[in-house]
This record gives C-alpha cells, sequence and structure tokens, in this order.
C-alpha cells in the first residue's frame, strides 16, 4: 500500500468541497466591491480635472468692459443678446475701443465666445460663472459700512463657511485632497479586505483543529496519509485559495477599469493586488499556526481569527489617525497609533500605487518581504508542530 508523505489529492478535494460555498460567496462579494468601486472611481476621477482658469480671465475681461461700457453709456450689452444676436458689430466695436486703449487688452468677439464655450462645458457651467462675475463686478465697488473695506466674493464666501463651522484651511484641505487615492486605500485595506478575512478565518479554522477536535483526523490518519502529508496539503490550500480570490478581484478590477474608462494601467494594479495577496497569506498562515498548533477549535479560532478581527479592526481605526482625514476634522491625530499595531500597515497601498510611474515609492519592497518573512515562519512553525504534538485520537 503507497503512503501518502507530501501530499494527498483525496484531502485536497474534501477541503475544497468543504469550503465551496463559502469560498463562492467571499470571491462573489470580493468581485462585486471590485466593480462598484472601481465605478465610484471613475466617476470621482471623471469630474472636472481640466483647467478653466485662462478660460474664466478672458470671459471675466469681456463681461468688464462690456459692464463698464454699459455704466458709461446707459446701454445693456450682455453675454445673453450676445449669444442670440446675428449682428455683433456693437460688441466688436466696444472691445476694439477698449483694447485700443490699453496695452495688455486684446478682446474680440471670437475671444469671448471661445471662451464662453469653453466654460459651457465644465461642470460648473457658464451661467454660474456669469453669476459670480456680477457678484464680484457689484462687490467690486463696495464699501463695508463700518470697516471702509473694499467687499469681495472671496472674503465674503470665506465668512459664510466660517460662521458654518467650516474653517478656510479646511476647504483648502479638502480641495486638495485626493479622493481617488483615498478610495484606493479603504479598498484594498478595509472593503476588498474584509471577504479575504472571513474565508480565511472559517477556512483555515477547519482545515486541521476542527477534524482534531471533532475526532475525524483519526480517520485520515488511519490511512496511508502521514502527518507530514496532512499539513502540507492543507498549507496549499491556504495557499491557492486566497491566491484564486485575490486574482479574480485582480481581473474583475481589470475588465471593470476597461468597461468604465477604456484604459487600465496593468503594472500599477499588479503590484497592488500582490501585496494584497502577500498581506492575506500573513494572515492565513496565523490562522494556519493556531489551527495546528492547538487541538481545540475555540483556541485555534481565538488566536488566529482574534489577531486577524484586530488587525482588521486597527486599520479600519487607524484610517481616522491619517493626517487628511485630521485635516479634515473626521480623525483624531491620536488613533494613527492603531496603524503601528497592525501587519495592515505593512501593506503600503501608497506606495505601491506609484508603480507603472515615471517615480516608484520603494518603500513598499521591506514592508512586503516583511509579510512573506511572516507567512513562510508562520506556515513552517505550524507544520511542524503538528507533525510532533500528541493528538487526542
Amino acid at each position: 500500500m503507497k503512503v501518502t508523505k507530501v501530499f494527498s489529492w483525496s484531502l485536497m478535494k474534501q477541503s475544497l468541497n468543504a469550503n465551496k460555498v463559502l469560498a463562492i460567496a467571499c470571491t462573489l462579494v470580493l468581485c462585486l466591491l471590485t466593480v462598484v468601486t472601481t465605478y465610484a472611481g471613475n466617476l470621482i476621477g471623471g469630474t472636472d480635472s481640466v483647467d478653466y482658469t485662462d478660460a474664466q480671465t478672458e470671459l471675466y475681461s469681456h463681461l468688464y468692459v462690456l459692464a463698464s461700457y454699459n455704466e458709461l453709456m446707459g446701454t445693456s450689452l450682455s453675454y445673453d443678446d450676445f449669444s442670440t444676436t446675428d449682428d455683433t458689430t456693437v460688441y466688436e466695436t466696444v472691445f476694439s475701443m477698449m483694447s485700443a486703449q490699453s496695452d495688455e487688452l486684446d478682446l474680440s468677439c471670437e475671444q469671448f465666445a471661445e471662451a464662453a464655450e469653453t466654460l459651457a462645458e465644465s461642470d460648473v457651467g457658464l451661467d454660474v460663472y456669469i453669476e459670480n462675475f456680477e457678484y464680484v463686478y457689484a462687490l467690486g465697488s463696495v464699501q463695508g459700512c463700518f470697516s471702509g473695506d473694499d467687499l469681495d466674493v472671496n472674503t465674503m464666501m470665506t465668512n459664510m463657511f466660517e460662521m458654518m463651522g467650516m474653517s478656510s484651511d479646511l476647504l483648502s484641505t479638502m480641495s486638495e485632497m485626493d479622493t481617488s487615492a483615498m478610495l484606493n486605500q479603504m479598498y484594498f485595506t478595509i472593503m476588498c479586505l474584509l471577504p479575504i478575512i472571513l474565508f480565511i478565518i472559517f477556512a483555515g479554522n477547519e482545515l486541521v483543529v476542527d477534524q482534531v477536535d471533532k475526532g475525524s483526523m483519526a480517520y485520515v490518519l488511519s490511512t496511508p496519509t502521514k502527518r507530514s502529508a496532512v499539513v502540507i496539503t492543507q498549507m496549499i490550500y491556504m495557499i491557492v485559495m486566497p491566491f484564486i480570490m485575490v486574482g479574480c478581484g485582480f481581473l474583475t478590477r481589470i475588465a471593470a477599469s476597461v468597461a468604465f474608462t477604456g484604459e487600465v494601467d496593468v503594472a500599477k494594479y499588479l503590484a497592488l493586488y500582490g501585496g494584497m495577496y502577500l498581506l492575506a497569506e500573513a494572515m492565513a498562515s496565523i490562522c494556519y499556526l493556531g489551527s495546528c498548533v492547538f487541538n481545540l477549535s475555540k483556541n485555534a479560532l481565538a488566536l488566529g481569527g482574534g489577531l486577524n478581527v484586530w488587525f482588521f479592526l486597527c486599520s479600519l481605526l487607524g484610517m481616522f489617525g491619517f493626517e487628511t482625514m485630521v485635516s479634515m476634522g473626521m480623525g483624531a491625530e491620536m488613533l494613527g497609533v492603531f496603524n503601528n499595531l497592525t501587519i495592515v500597515g505593512l501593506f503600503d497601498v501608497e506606495a505601491l500605487g506609484t508603480v507603472g510611474s515615471g517615480a516608484v515609492d520603494y518603500a513598499f519592497v521591506p514592508k512586503l518581504i516583511a509579510l512573506a518573512v511572516i507567512a513562510v515562519v508562520c506556515y513552517a512553525v505550524g507544520a511542524v508542530r503538528f507533525q510532533k504534538k500528541d493528538l487526542p485520537l
């Protein structure tokens, strides 16, 4: 009778069947979250990234000339009239006259129309720009009744937001915040990680210790299957299944990116999902270690499941300790300490996101090596311990 010492296909099939529903459910959730996050990122990234400053300046220069001419001559020239009339002679005359009086102005009907057309394509809309100009022009000739200072729209808006409890620094931070990067951080360290952790905890607990606890391990070892074959087979299962899940997430991300944006940075996402796989393996190895060391499921679950849940919660709390969240008033600096209490902190999403760009931040390399070391050590210690310990068979 042939003795199985390294790998047992029958034991592998047993593990696959036992966790089939869990694996499919967690993978589907992972893929669904990937599609939703990719679509949300596309919506965020799809907002205006074009700089309309020049077009706004051009439009306001022309509007200012028209407003000044109206006050001087008692006319009612406006953009609405300009856009609907077939005869723009009077507008061309005004622009030419004002341009001739100033070396800094170069106005024309063509430039006026072009600036308006450009701003009309923005998310803000041309009407808003024109209305904003009216406020700017009106307040530009008004002084405070008490202070005597010139009034302007920017100061008015700043005061209004401060009365609402929103400081100008907060508004500046929100305008400069990279929402796509924050969404990526949340996806890889929280949303995408959660279904993988759930699978790892429950599947890892069933591999070895659950069979020992229920007594089915006695049947397995009564066949020509050595303990070495048991631990190696279950180790391979814990290495392969997270790889398949992360791989499905990666392929879904690529497909969703192509569908929503028409382009994708394969190198960047390959690095990110590769890093996430190493993190998943570090967590899986801890569950594997608990499953091999203990004879009771509750003890193994307390070690593997407890630590991984702790790591996840620390990562969740640590997000509110990031500088961006603190400056927005949505976090506290002291919560940043939780980022040092979880191995999720070794998964440097920001640095990995630079892969494929012209300036790669290699700070992620030693962190990924640390995750790989954790996985190798825990798998090795668990396998050796199971082969040497006494089993209640």
